[in-house]
């Protein structure tokens, strides 16, 4: 319900909808997916996130929430603990809200049915863990949680998940400084091109949280020297546990083939991602990062239902692992014709 000037309830009262979410980066990302489905549907009410992922602030920053926290700092690990005092902090967040949407646990666990006591009818509890029902139909994991709250009374549109994009003004600034970080490692020399903008950049992640979900490096590597060979302009990027993982001699392969941005600072290596041109990376959560902002993303899954867990995005194409007896030239090609779709 809205009055003559636009504004909801929830709005015109001060009160909001709060999303608590303790998940890794993937889940998280997939979770502000569905945020803005929140959103659409109950009347584009304030939605404030506390999370234990730092891509939260990024999601402040770029308009998909109206205020972010940090889980820790906010006491919110009291929840856990059954007569432990909450925090002030923890007390004020709670009171703002008009509906409380958790991903802590599910309705069962100790952590809800606290919160459940507090909070009564406005609470919503939503099992983040895939499910029986889930893995048997194979439906999106979004899709899961769209039909949990709908069983709470809190149903939302069918098309569960709205990818923003980013906007064409912020897209230029991070392009402009991807561009400006990749000239300061040389790429243009590698693109020749030193007096017009690189083409085509395309940032390429090697790594997962797991060894079985990536491909043979030397697939990737063929990829990067396709990619130049075709006036693209590639690059890696990296993290903290890859590098821990493979140590420097692997940074200095991938080196050889092509530039290295390392994750050093999340949402720093997310506007990097907006700012390219496509982006290419395993079931990780950069990958999501990538599809929900709109860049353009082959997402390769190997052991993982791709069906439950694919990133959401509408330039998102999903590519499986080698087939047994395939080349890997004859798959680098088939990622690199994906790249030419538009």
């Amino acid at each position: 319900m809205t009055d003559s000037t636009g504004q909801s309830a929830e709005q015109q009262s001060g009160k909001s909808i709060i999303v608590l979410h303790a998940g890794a980066l993937g889940d998280c990302v997939l979770t502000l997916a569905l945020v803005r489905a929140m959103k659409a549907s109950w009347g584009e009410p304030s939605v404030v996130m506390a999370g234990r992922s730092g891509i939260v602030a990024w999601a402040k920053r770029h308009g998909l929430v109206s205020e972010a926290y940090a889980l820790d700092p906010l006491g919110l690990h009291a929840l856990y603990r059954a007569n432990a005092e909450l925090p002030e902090a923890t007390r004020e967040l709670l009171q703002r809200a008009h509906r409380i949407v958790s991903f802590l646990g599910g309705p069962t666990d100790p952590v809800s049915v606290r919160l459940r006591e507090l909070l009564g009818d406005k609470f919503m509890a939503v099992d983040p863990k895939v499910n029986d029902d889930t893995l048997r139909v194979g439906r999106h994991i979004t899709q899961q949680w769209a039909d949990d709250l709908a069983k709470l009374g809190g149903a939302i549109q069918s098309s569960a998940c709205i990818p923003f994009g980013i906007s064409k003004e912020r897209r230029k600034t991070h392009r402009q400084r991807l561009e400006a970080w990749l000239r300061s490692r040389g790429a243009d020399s590698y693109a020749q091109a030193q007096a017009r903008p690189l083409q085509s950049i395309t940032l390429c992640h090697p790594g997962s949280g797991g060894l079985d979900k990536c491909v043979p490096l030397e697939a990737l590597e063929t990829l990067i020297r396709l990619l130049r060979r075709d006036g693209a302009t590639p690059a890696w990027m990296v993290g903290p546990d890859e590098v821990e993982r493979f140590g420097r001699s692997w940074l200095r392969r991938l080196e050889a083939s092509a530039p290295v941005i390392f994750e050093e600072k999340l949402d720093v290596a997310a506007d990097l991602v907006c700012g390219a041109d496509a982006y290419i990376g395993h079931d990780a959560g950069m990958t999501h990062v990538a599809a929900l902002a709109g860049t353009r993303t082959l997402a390769i899954f190997g052991p993982t239902d791709a069906r439950i867990w694919r990133p959401v995005g509408s330039c998102c194409t999903i590519v499986g692992f080698p087939e047994a007896g395939d080349s890997l030239d004859t798959w680098v090609r088939t990622l690199t014709s994906h790249l030419r779709e538009r």
